[in-house]
């Protein structure tokens, strides 16, 4: 075999490949405005915000054995603005409107969240503690989350700063 056939075998192997992953260009300029792209996160926003006030209730699920599912809802009740906020636990997720998912990251010391809303699976909010066990870490994990529900339940001027326990 020509020691020339080789690589032309392997270049015409190959040329379709580079040409798919060539960027293209757009042909025609967009059409949406400044003002327009700004109103698309907004509204993102908005929803969100919207999900946290019409929520009524909210479920606590952990998939780590070191934060249990009470731990969290213990401090979660001894939080200042808990009271203000008006939601309720509930054990069952058929009931409730958003859910906090607690997990742990695998030979580390970091534990995090993520509050959903259950009708329609947008995440809400997100956030992680390090800590060395999941009691410590409970504390500020219930400190953020009352923190980010209140700053979208509870008037501006009714928001105290949560210092917990």
């Amino acid at each position: 075999m020509n020691r020339l056939t080789i690589p032309a075998v392997l270049f015409f192997s190959f040329c379709p490949l580079l040409v798919a992953q060539q960027p293209t260009q757009a042909t025609s300029p967009s059409k949406t405005t400044p003002a327009e792209q700004q109103v698309a996160p907004s509204s993102a926003v908005n929803e969100r915000i919207l999900a946290i006030k019409n929520a009524r209730t909210i479920r606590i699920s952990s998939e780590t054995q070191y934060l249990t599912v009470s731990t969290l809802e213990r401090a979660l009740m001894m939080q200042k603005n808990w009271d203000q906020l008006g939601l309720n636990i509930v054990a069952n997720g058929c009931y409730a409107d958003l859910e906090i998912e607690v997990h742990r990251l695998v030979f580390t010391h970091i534990h995090t969240y993520v509050v959903t809303d259950k009708s329609t699976g947008v995440v809400l909010a997100a956030g992680k503690v390090t800590a060395f066990d999941g009691v410590v870490a409970s504390g500020p994990m219930a400190e953020q989350i009352v923190k980010i529900l209140s700053a979208a339940r509870l008037p501006a001027q009714a928001v105290v700063a949560n210092s917990g326990l």
